[in-house]
């Protein structure tokens, strides 16, 4: 644990700093605009007599490209800097559906390798969905299970469903067509999945694959 929060607390200062660096591009990019722009209403003040920039389309293009790169970029350092302040919480409770909207947005280039998008889906009902398990320990399931998902598929939508099956918190990650003619999913064994306190049971089926957070016993018998 010591190890994750000193990857924790060093990539979370680093990617404040990649902000600034981003929200430096981006102001430079937004003065190039500003002059492209003057430069175009001095030479329609002109009447024509004032040859206008030759290259004003390219730079616009070329402008509007850096500021769709830059819009990127800050999406992937806020996610970064978000899993960097998860070991923050070294607690037993997890917010499962703002872990797995986190862990779809940081492997998104894995899945896009494999043509796979992962759609999160949560109850009507408002409220967060809170499992008895530590962050990390929640993040890491998740990640297995998607992973092995992406190892399995190809070319399709996964459906993830984050929400309550009687009083256990899960998320159900559902087979394409509710898994008619799809490949086996080789889970990974141990890890995450195992016996100790906290971590998920894993409930296979033929639609999909399910995560159960059943509550600690602590837990149980502090409701009581």
């Amino acid at each position: 644990m010591r190890e994750a929060v000193f990857m924790g607390e060093v990539t979370a200062s680093i990617t404040h700093e990649m902000q600034n660096v981003l929200a430096i591009i981006q102001q430079s990019a937004g003065l190039m605009g500003d002059f492209l722009d003057l430069s175009r209403r001095e030479t329609m003040k002109s009447l024509g007599f004032r040859k206008g920039f030759q290259y004003h389309d390219k730079f616009r293009t070329l402008i509007g490209a850096i500021n769709e790169q830059v819009e990127r970029g800050t999406g992937l350092s806020e996610g970064l800097n978000r899993l960097a302040h998860v070991t923050d919480d070294q607690g037993g409770r997890s917010d499962m559906t703002r872990l797995s909207g986190l862990l779809f947005s940081l492997i998104r280039r894995i899945a896009r390798k494999r043509r796979i998008e992962f759609v999160l889906e949560t109850p009507e009902t408002a409220g967060p969905v809170m499992a008895d398990c530590p962050p990390m320990t929640a993040l890491m399931s998740l990640y297995g299970v998607a992973r092995a998902f992406v190892g399995a598929l190809s070319g399709c939508t996964v459906r993830v469903w984050v929400g309550f099956r009687g009083n256990d918190p899960v998320v159900d990650f559902f087979l394409p067509e509710g898994g008619a003619g799809s490949p086996a999913i080789a889970l990974p064994p141990g890890g995450a999945f195992d016996e100790k306190a906290g971590s998920p049971r894993l409930e296979v089926r033929k639609d999909g694959v399910g995560l159960v957070f059943s509550p600690c016993p602590s837990a149980e018998a502090g409701s009581r």
